[in-house]
């Protein structure tokens, strides 16, 4: 699946991913391929992307989740690579 993240300043990242984990104001989820189409609400925390090669972390400011056919799209307010 894909995994775009934008901030409201500019795209910060673009990559096919094998899993994504994301915090809510309710706790901890995890998003794999084939996830039903869904939107989260993104507190302020650390987002880990795994990729084919190894994990790659956020920070992300409040903001959302959507999880589309085969993409899943993070809008933040703000957006750190760690």
């Amino acid at each position: 699946m894909e995994l775009r993240i934008v901030s409201c300043e500019r795209p910060v990242f673009s990559s096919p991913v094998q899993a994504v984990y994301a915090k809510s104001p309710v706790g901890w989820f995890g998003i794999l391929p084939r996830h039903a189409p869904a939107a989260f609400l993104l507190k302020d925390a650390p987002l880990r992307a795994v990729l084919p090669q190894g994990e790659k972390r956020f920070v992300v400011k409040t903001g959302v989740l959507y999880v589309g056919r085969d993409r899943v799209t993070v809008v933040a307010d703000e957006v750190e690579g760690v």
